[in-house]
C-alpha cells in the first residue's frame, strides 16, 4: 500500500493518470482496502493544504470506484459545469493547464467513467498528451430550443406569446439573454409601458442595450464600477461609489442587489460574467484603470505589514485581490518593480511564513511569462526558495542555472543577491549530489565572502557547512565548528532567523554525540526565539526536534504531545520533507516500545514521502529504520536492500549512515539518533 500512495503523494499525480486505480485493484486480494485507506484518509489531517489538494484527487477516484462496485452501477457519468471558471482572473494563458491539471488527473484514474466537461472553449488538452486527442470528442451544445425557451419564458411570467418569439430569436435561446429580457420585461410593465415585440432587442447587444434603456443613468454607471471587481460587499460597494460618485444611493444595496445576474456566495456578491463583459466593452479605458487602482488601493489599506500574521486566511484574500488588481492597471514592468520594491518586505515575510502556496501562484505566473532574468533576482530568491519548501530540489536547481546563464562564479560573486542564490543552489543540490565535492565548493568561496560586508550570505554559507553538509558528511568535528561560527556570527549582526537555524542544527549535532539534556536545552531556546520573531517555519521544525529528544529518553507522552503539535505547524507551512521526519520519529517510538509492525508502517509512510521529492539522505534511513524492524520479525511487503542502500551512502559520501548500515546489518539496535535536514 505504500508504493500505491507513494503514486498519491506530492507532485507525483502524473502516475495516476497511468492508472493509480487500477494498481490499487490488483492488489486488493492482499490487502484489507476499506481499512487501509481510511487510515491513509486519516493522514490527510497532518499534510499541507496543497498535499491535501493533491491526494484528494486520488482518494476521489478510488471512492468512486468502490461505490460503483458496490452498488453495481452499470453506468457513470460526471459533469463539470462551466469549466473557464477554473482560470477566471488569470491573464496568462500559458499557464491554464496548471489550473485544470486536477481533472485530467482524475479523468486518468477513473476508468468507465464518462465525464461530461460544459464549457465555453474547446479543450486543448493535447497539447500535454498526444494521447488526449483520442479520447475527448467535442459536441457543440445547442441552447434552448423553440419549445423549451417558451416554456421557460412562459414560467417566468411572459404571457405574450409573440413577446416570446422575439426574446427567442434575439437571444438564440441562451439562457443569460433570456433572464435579461425577462429583467426588461418586467421594468417595462412595472412602468406601466407598452408591451410590444418590437420593443425587445434583436441581437445580443440589443438585448443588453434595451436592458440598460430602462435603468436609471446613475445604475448604469454604478454596474460599471461594480463589474471591475471580481466581486463586492456592502463595504466595497459604499467605498467604490464614494471614490467614484455615481448618483446611486449608497443605502440602496440591497436594491441593486436584486437583478438576476447578480448571485450571493459566501458573503460575497458576484456579477454574471457575461454582464460583466458586456459592461466592461461599454466603459471607458480611463474609468476601469482608475477602478482598478481604486481597487488595488482598498485592499492594501485592509491589512498593515505589522499586522500580517492577525487573520492569515484573510491576508492571503487580500493580498490575491490587491495583487490582481495592480496587475490589471500597471504595465508588466510597473508590476514587477512594484512586486520587488515596495511589496518586497511582504512578501519576504510570507516567505518566512512559508506561505508557499500564494506566493508560488503569485511569481510563477510571472516567471512562466518572463523567464528568470526577467522576473528579477528579488523575486526568483522568494519563489525559488517556495519551490524547494515543496521538495522540487531539482527544479529549484534548474531555476538558478537559468537565471546564471552566461556567468561563471568570480562575476556571480560580484552580486550580493546572487551570491545569496549560489549558495542556495547547493542547499538544494545536497539532497541528492555528493556531499564532499558541495563542501569542497563552498570552502573555495568561504574566504571572498568572509572579505565582503555580506552578513545574510556569509551566514548562509557558514550555516551550509556546518548545519548541513557537515551532517551529512558524517564530521561532527567540523560541522560543529562551523556551527559555533554560525550562531556566534548570527547573534553579533543581529540574524535571529539564521541563529534559530544554527540552533536546531546544533541540536541535531548535540543528539547525534548523545548530549540529549543540552540538547533539549538549546532546542527550547531556539522555539522561544522562533515564536517572538514569528519565524513558524523554525518553530514547527523545532518542536519536532525537540519531540524526538524525549522519544530518545522514552517518554512517549510528551513525545507524542509534541509530534502531533509539530504536525499541524509543518501543516500550515507545507514542507514536505519534515512530514516524512516526524513519521521517522513515530517510528523509531514504536521501534523502542517493541512495537515493530506500527514502526515498519510509520517507516514506509516516511520512505514514500523521501522519495516522492527525491530526498535521498530520508531513503537510506529509511532503508535502515524498515531493516531494523525486519530483522525483529515485522513482516514487511518489500523493502531496499541494504546493499543498495550502502551503495547508494558510498556515492554520496554520507559516513555516519554508512557506519549505520554496517551496525544495523551486524545486529545492532541502539536508539537511533535522527538528524533532521
Amino acid at each position: 500500500m505504500a508504493d500505491i500512495i507513494g503514486q498519491l503523494d506530492g507532485l507525483g499525480m502524473a502516475g495516476i493518470v497511468s492508472g493509480i486505480v487500477g494498481k490499487v485493484y490488483e492488489t486488493k486480494k492482499n490487502w484489507n482496502l476499506d481499512k487501509e485507506v481510511k487510515v491513509y484518509l486519516k493522514e490527510l489531517e497532518n499534510a499541507s493544504v496543497q498535499d491535501i489538494e493533491e491526494q484528494l484527487v486520488a482518494f476521489f477516484a478510488f471512492d468512486l470506484q468502490k461505490a460503483i462496485e458496490k452498488h453495481q452501477i452499470p453506468n457513470t457519468v460526471i459533469f463539470l459545469d462551466t469549466f473557464e471558471a477554473l482560470w477566471s482572473g488569470l491573464s496568462n494563458k500559458a499557464v491554464v493547464h496548471t489550473k485544470d491539471k486536477w481533472v485530467r488527473d482524475l479523468i486518468g484514474s477513473s476508468p468507465n467513467i464518462l465525464f461530461i466537461i460544459c464549457g465555453r472553449e474547446y479543450l486543448e488538452w493535447e497539447k500535454y498528451d498526444a494521447d488526449w486527442k483520442k479520447i475527448i470528442k467535442h459536441q457543440m451544445v445547442h441552447n434552448f430550443d423553440e419549445k423549451n425557451a417558451s416554456q421557460f419564458l412562459e414560467q417566468s411570467g411572459i404571457k405574450e406569446e409573440a413577446i416570446r418569439h422575439k426574446m427567442i430569436t434575439s437571444s438564440g435561446g441562451y439562457p443569460y439573454h433570456l433572464d435579461l429580457s425577462v429583467d426588461t420585461y418586467f421594468e417595462m410593465k412595472n412602468r406601466g409601458e407598452q408591451l410590444d415585440p418590437s420593443r425587445f432587442g434583436s441581437n445580443h447587444r440589443e438585448i443588453l442595450d434595451r436592458f440598460l434603456q430602462y435603468l436609471s443613468d446613475q445604475e448604469i454607471e454604478t454596474l460599471k464600477i461594480m463589474s471591475i471587481a471580481r466581486f463586492y460587499n456592502k463595504d466595497l460597494f459604499q467605498h467604490l461609489l464614494t471614490e467614484h460618485p455615481t448618483g446611486y444611493a449608497i443605502t440602496k444595496y440591497d436594491n441593486f442587489n436584486k437583478f438576476s445576474f447578480i448571485t450571493c456566495e459566501n458573503d460575497k456578491l458576484f456579477i454574471h460574467a457575461l454582464m460583466r463583459q458586456g459592461m466592461l466593452d461599454y466603459s471607458s479605458k480611463d474609468l476601469i484603470k482608475s477602478v482598478h487602482k481604486t481597487l488595488a488601493d482598498y485592499y492594501a489599506r485592509k491589512f498593515t505589514y505589522e499586522e500580517l500574521e492577525m487573520d492569515q486566511e484573510k491576508d492571503i484574500e487580500t493580498l490575491s485581490e490587491q495583487i490582481y488588481h495592480q496587475k490589471s492597471y500597471l504595465t508588466q514592468k510597473q508590476l514587477i518593480d512594484w512586486l520587488s520594491e515596495e511589496m518586497l518586505p511582504t512578501l519576504k515575510k510570507l516567505q518566512l511564513r512559508g506561505e508557499s502556496r500564494f506566493l508560488r501562484e503569485t511569481l510563477s505566473e510571472l516567471y512562466s511569462e518572463l523567464g528568470a532574468k526577467g522576473l528579477g533576482i528579488s523575486l526568483m530568491q522568494i519563489l525559488v526558495d517556495m519551490v524547494h519548501l515543496n521538495g522540487e530540489y531539482e527544479q529549484a536547481i534548474a531555476m538558478i542555472d537559468e537565471l546564471f546563464e552566461g556567468l561563471d562564479t568570480e562575476e556571480i560573486l560580484e552580486s550580493q543577491q546572487a551570491c545569496h542564490l549560489f549558495i542556495r543552489k547547493v542547499h538544494h543540490q545536497m539532497f541528492s549530489h555528493p556531499v564532499d565535492a558541495l563542501i569542497q565548493e563552498l570552502l573555495e568561496i568561504e574566504p571572498i565572502l568572509a572579505k565582503k560586508n555580506w552578513p545574510k550570505e556569509y551566514n548562509e554559507l557558514i550555516f551550509m557547512l556546518g548545519g548541513n553538509l557537515g551532517v551529512l558528511s558524517g564530521n561532527m568535528t567540523f560541522s560543529r565548528k562551523w556551527l559555533v561560527k554560525a550562531i556566534r556570527f548570527a547573534e553579533e549582526n543581529n540574524q535571529m532567523n539564521y541563529y534559530c537555524r544554527a540552533l536546531r542544527k546544533y541540536v541535531d549535532i548535540l543528539k547525534i554525540n548523545g548530549h540529549v539534556k543540552w540538547a533539549k536545552e538549546f532546542c527550547e531556546k531556539g522555539i522561544r526565539i522562533a515564536n517572538e520573531n514569528g519565524y513558524e517555519r523554525y518553530a514547527a521544525i523545532l518542536v519536532v526536534t525537540l519531540a524526538d529528544l524525549y522519544r530518545m529518553e522514552n517518554n512517549n507522552l510528551l513525545c507524542e504531545e509534541l509530534l502531533e503539535k509539530g504536525m499541524q505547524m509543518i501543516k500550515r507551512v507545507g514542507i514536505k520533507g519534515w512530514i516524512g521526519h516526524i513519521h521517522g520519529s513515530y517510528a523509531e517510538m514504536y521501534f523502542q516500545k517493541g512495537e515493530y509492525e506500527k514502526a515498519a508502517e510509520k517507516w514506509q509512510e516516511a520512505i514514500t514521502i523521501y522519495r516522492s521529492i527525491n530526498l535521498k539522505w530520508g531513503l537510506i534511513v529509511g532503508a535502515i529504520g524498515l531493516e531494523r524492524c525486519r530483522l525483529q520479525g515485522a513482516a514487511i511487503e518489500s523493502m531496499e536492500q541494504m546493499e543498495k542502500s550502502l551503495e547508494l551512502a558510498n556515492a554520496l559520501h554520507y559516513r555516519r549512515e554508512q557506519e549505520f548500515i554496517g551496525r544495523t546489518i551486524n545486529g545492532e539496535r541502539d536508539i537511533l539518533a535522527l538528524p533532521f535536514l
